[in-house]
């Protein structure tokens, strides 16, 4: 029996409270988030937050009105990523530890358990404001059965989720209400502050590791995080500089066996 509980547990269909700039709209177990967020990027209100009522999962992506240039913007990749670290560390026992790997994963004691991910009008450049733009965040909490390797990639990493490392009583609605608080937090953090903060403590949890795969199969050199957030590595040599926006393009999304593959 654990020792950490939910002080105030929720039912499976309750419903995120979520804070009042925030609005949240539920899609149907087996409908993809990410898809049913772009189609409403034109009508829905900023703030946003549309998660999947399946209980497996945490599944969600937030609709944000960014007012400063595309290279600046995509620094909210990290305030979710650090939101959701939070969050799983204010819920989690103590012995999970958190850390990140590019493109957007989130690892628990160094299983990928989860992704994070950002998008924005495409026709916006570096330099101009977009349009509009969604982060999203997916986090398996179920323990997993099937084959063994069915959960490492390539390189021998191992998948895990929430419940197998010690969070099975964690709920689906408590963990969307506080990666969402949390990421409300680090977003006012970053707008009194500025961006050297959310660096700081992202590198701090970044993955030990010297290479990315790229998306064609290719490997990279991580040198380093500027204070843009651009992501600075090395490809053949040759020092490039990616903004969360790229980092799909470039090195594929980060993606996560989901609990319906396993046979």
């Amino acid at each position: 029996m654990s020792l950490y509980y939910e002080e105030f547990p929720a039912e499976d269909g309750d419903a995120p409270q979520l804070p009042p700039l925030l609005t949240v709209v539920p899609v149907p177990e087996g409908q993809d988030v990410a898809t049913k967020a772009l189609a409403a990027v034109a009508t829905a209100e900023v703030g946003t937050v549309l998660y999947s009522e399946a209980t497996q999962i945490v599944d969600l992506a937030i609709i944000l009105g960014p007012e400063v240039p595309l290279r600046r913007a995509g620094q909210m990749l990290y305030a979710l990523m650090i939101g959701v670290g939070d969050a799983i560390g204010a819920l989690a026992p103590p012995e999970v530890a958190v850390s990140y790997q590019l493109p957007g994963y989130i690892l628990l004691n160094r299983g990928r358990a989860g992704r994070v991910w950002i998008t924005a009008d495409p026709s916006a450049g570096r330099e101009d404001v977009p349009g509009w733009m969604v982060v999203g965040a997916t986090i398996d909490l179920s323990v997993r059965t099937g084959s063994e390797d069915v959960w490492r990639d390539e390189g021998g990493l191992e998948y895990t989720s929430l419940a197998e490392e010690g969070g099975s009583f964690i709920s689906r609605t408590r963990l969307v209400e506080s990666m969402c608080r949390h990421f409300m937090a680090w977003v006012n953090r970053w707008q009194d502050d500025g961006f050297r903060p959310l660096h700081d403590l992202w590198v701090q949890r970044l993955q030990e590791g010297g290479e990315m795969v790229l998306a064609d199969g290719g490997m990279a050199e991580w040198v380093g995080l500027d204070e843009d957030g651009a992501a600075l590595i090395k490809i053949d040599g040759r020092p490039v500089g990616l903004i969360p926006t790229e980092f799909e393009s470039v090195c594929g999304p980060a993606e996560l066996h989901s609990v319906k593959d396993v046979k």
